[in-house]
């Protein structure tokens, strides 16, 4: 597949978003494993942490969508597209 200038510009930012989003994920992990740890220890009693770690899996699920860069459905396309010719 060729692709134009604008089309690997795309998949560029696309990788720069990924790359930023894994190491988010990580520290999102490392912070319910913190968490984790803390409550289980008995270091940390708090029952608003339940809600926190909820909350920061949601935002690490749907991190990709956020942010600069191309969308999910905009690559679909762009593989669609060269795809079928």
């Amino acid at each position: 597949m060729l692709f134009s200038e604008t089309e690997i510009a795309l998949i560029a930012s696309a990788k720069r978003k990924v790359q930023m989003a894994q190491k988010v994920w990580l520290a999102v992990i490392a912070l319910v494993v913190l968490g984790t740890g803390l409550t289980i220890s008995g270091l940390w009693v708090n029952e608003f942490a339940i809600y926190m770690a909820f909350g920061l899996v949601v935002f690490a699920v749907a991190l990709p969508q956020f942010g600069q860069g191309p969308k999910y459905e905009e690559l679909v396309s762009l593989l669609e597209k060269k795809s079928q010719g």
